[in-house]
């Protein structure tokens, strides 16, 4: 394993743009090697009634990006293992602690409304499905990406250019056959997304607040699709189509991604004063 940890030592930029590449050529395979593929069954949007088949899938690459990341020996690079910020990590559970005890609202709702063995066992899934992807996406853009970046380039900028490349990872869902104009405010939504998980890292110099947001972010979106399939109107209702109002998410998440790294700062160069001896 130690030509492998030299490499990335010299070259993390290099060999974060290798395994950013891998992932990406993994999932547009499908479309490179044969004619176009629509995974959606030509409605625009993913069937996620049931999500074993995602599951399957986001275990699987999350698995294969941790070879690289011990390869490499990334553990601190990606923030999964390491010294971390406690004064950042508290910050962050002012995030994570309501996002719990909102999904938590929606699912014991979810079990009083629809008091199913079925439900219960979509309920898990969700929870297993959104952790691993935050597990996955988060250890690639906020860990492998986000800490080569900041090698080169300042904290700030490293968040920005790691957020806006997680947007961009997204085109890949046109090309299985999602919706072009759903894709694009998923891309820009996945940019916002991005900036706020990457300054959450920054701040805690931790990957594992941005992943448990991540989750929870996912984990409630899939549970209000769950119940709005369950709900005795659903045959009936029709779903809004996004159009601006979308933007208003990510614009208030890169709003609280700058006011998140600018107290972070202000508070390292805090730190930096005192520990400055006296002359």
């Amino acid at each position: 394993m130690r030509p492998f940890s030299t490499l990335a030592a010299r070259y993390p930029g290099a060999c974060a743009a290798f395994v950013l590449t891998l992932f990406a050529v993994w999932f547009a395979l499908p479309t490179i090697l044969s004619r176009p593929v629509d995974a959606t069954g030509g409605t625009g949007t993913f069937d996620l009634s049931d999500l074993r088949p995602y599951i399957v899938t986001e275990a699987v690459v999350a698995a294969v990006l941790l070879v690289p990341v011990a390869l490499f020996r990334w553990g601190r690079l990606t923030g999964l293992r390491g010294p971390v910020d406690r004064a950042g990590l508290r910050l962050s559970l002012w995030f994570i602690l309501p996002g719990l005890g909102i999904v938590a609202l929606v699912w014991a709702a979810l079990l009083t409304d629809a008091p199913r063995e079925d439900t219960a066992r979509q309920i898990a899934m969700i929870g297993t499905m959104t952790l691993l992807i935050g597990l996955f996406e988060e250890t690639l853009f906020r860990g492998v990406v986000l800490g080569a970046l900041r090698h080169r380039l300042s904290a700030g900028m490293a968040i920005v250019v790691s957020g806006v490349l997680f947007g961009l990872f997204h085109v890949v869902n046109a090309l299985v056959g999602q919706d072009i104009a759903l894709t694009a405010i998923q891309i820009v939504s996945a940019t916002g997304l991005g900036l706020f998980f990457g300054a959450i890292t920054v701040q805690a110099r931790s990957v594992w607040p941005a992943i448990l947001l991540h989750a929870i972010w996912d984990a409630f979106a899939l549970s209000m699709a769950l119940m709005l399939r369950l709900s005795p109107q659903a045959a009936t209702t029709t779903l809004p189509q996004p159009g601006f109002a979308a933007l208003i998410g990510p614009a208030l998440l890169t709003f609280a991604a700058w006011r998140i790294h600018r107290r972070w700062r202000r508070r390292t160069a805090a730190a930096e004063e005192r520990q400055m001896p006296c002359i």
